[in-house]
């Protein structure tokens, strides 16, 4: 599908170049077959732009180009917490991804916290019920844990965490009754 856009971009840039050359010689004639470039080029793009809408209007998982996408446009954000280890250390900078209107983080950060057996991650903060989440190969609707280029991103609602985003600060904490951050 990709190629046909590709094609649909150079078709545009070559009736934009060729419009320019026959400017030259008569105006309207040019000045039409650029214009007519142009249309292709910025349709090529907007359908471009709505496939990713219209992938997961279907429910379907998110392409790996999309998630690379994301990870590359998300900004970078420190993570601290005053009761948990963020590893390696306080104040790392993970991606926050906001994926079907939730937050996910990379699991990296809470390895002090994660018994992994194969795809099995069981999530086991202070004075809380272990979490136990199966890792998908992909990000659909739902997610709670998935893989992505060999790292592993959680969606943060499914832990019992307390998160308060603060610019580029992510603050963490278990969840209690009367957590305060």
């Amino acid at each position: 599908m990709n190629v046909l856009f590709l094609a649909q971009r150079l078709l545009g840039f070559a009736a934009i170049l060729f419009g320019v050359i026959i400017l030259f010689s008569n105006i309207v004639a040019g000045l039409i077959v650029a214009a007519a470039g142009s249309v292709l080029v910025s349709l090529a793009e907007l359908v471009r732009m709505q496939q990713g809408t219209y992938h997961l209007a279907l429910g379907l998982p998110y392409k790996n180009e999309q998630i690379n996408e994301m990870i590359k446009l998300s900004q970078p954000v420190k993570v601290f917490s005053s009761g948990l280890t963020i590893h390696p250390f306080d104040g790392t900078a993970y991606p926050l991804l906001m994926l079907h209107g939730e937050y996910y983080l990379r699991a990296k950060a809470f390895v002090p916290y994660i018994e992994q057996q194969e795809m099995e991650y069981k999530f086991v903060f202070p004075d809380t019920e272990p979490v136990l989440l199966l890792c998908e190969p992909r990000c659909r609707q739902g997610s709670s844990l998935f893989q992505f280029n060999d790292q592993v991103f959680v969606r943060l609602s499914a832990l019992p965490l307390a998160i308060q985003l603060e610019g580029d600060k992510l603050q963490i904490a278990v969840k209690t009754s009367s957590t305060q951050l």
